[in-house]
């Protein structure tokens, strides 16, 4: 399994419009190639937003970021305070 994480700062008072772009983002995602799941995260404190999601292949997570990352650059557009900052990891998964 491989996970894909993306973060970013936003200005403060963000979190209704980063919530409503987690749930549009979610919608897209769930539909592709070796989706698992997604965990959004935020830090209002920091006001940096993002998500680590998991993905069946490596090529899976590849794909999804190079897809997300446009769909992200253009909700974001104006707002985003830097770029994004996306790496994908493999998933160790210990054997209890």
């Amino acid at each position: 399994m491989y996970a894909g994480k993306t973060m970013f700062d936003m200005p403060p008072g963000s979190r209704a419009q980063m919530e409503q772009l987690a749930d549009k983002m979610l919608a897209v995602m769930s539909q592709m190639a070796g989706f698992v799941s997604i965990t959004f995260l935020v830090n209002e404190e920091t006001n940096e937003y993002g998500g680590i999601a998991l993905w069946e292949t490596k090529e899976n997570a590849v794909s999804a970021m190079n897809i997300t990352g446009d769909k992200l650059n253009e909700a974001l557009a104006g707002a985003v305070i830097g770029p994004l900052r996306r790496t994908v990891y493999e998933v160790y998964e210990p054997q209890a």
